[in-house]
């Protein structure tokens, strides 16, 4: 009678913590910050020109503005001119508890090794072989922003030049 108590209590103490978890995601869903923001904002979009300096810069942090992941992009030969040749390397890792937030774990991955970038248009296509990722670039004072095509209007990326 006792054991039998006991697990009615335990079972339920388990089904309210498990409950709490997943209302919590769903009342707590966050807005995602959007290129029509940006534009409403005041922020424009890089032009070819502006995207290929900014290729051309040594280092450049890129911020996953949602779940705190951020790698560093670097130039990795002296060649300038080439915008192509560039390594990314993790920093930081994907902030504990992102994977609560399924809206999160939809998003399209990462691409994977060291892609390949080109600038074509006022957009940078990059691709690992398997992907290809069509990325265009929003600025306002300094402050630059990335959205892919694949996240349908969502904003995930902040750029960061060193």
């Amino acid at each position: 009678m006792i054991l039998a108590k006991l697990n009615i209590i335990i079972f339920s103490v388990f089904s309210f913590v498990i409950l709490c978890l997943f209302n919590n995601v769903h009342a707590a869903e966050k807005h995602f910050l959007t290129v029509d923001e940006l534009l409403n904002n005041g922020y424009s979009q890089l032009t070819e020109a502006q995207l290929t300096y900014l290729l051309k810069e040594s280092k450049i942090e890129v911020r996953d503005i949602e779940t705190e992941a951020v790698s560093l992009s670097t130039r990795t030969n002296a060649d300038a001119s080439n915008t192509a040749n560039r390594k990314s390397e993790d920093i930081k890792t994907d902030k504990p508890l992102y994977f609560l937030d399924a809206r999160l774990i939809a998003r399209a991955p990462p691409l994977e090794g060291e892609p390949d970038f080109k600038v074509k248009g006022s957009k940078l296509i990059a691709t690992d072989g398997v992907r290809t990722y069509h990325i265009r670039f929003y600025e306002k004072q300094g402050k630059i922003f990335g959205a892919r095509d694949i996240d349908h209007g969502n904003v995930f990326f902040q750029i960061i030049v060193r």
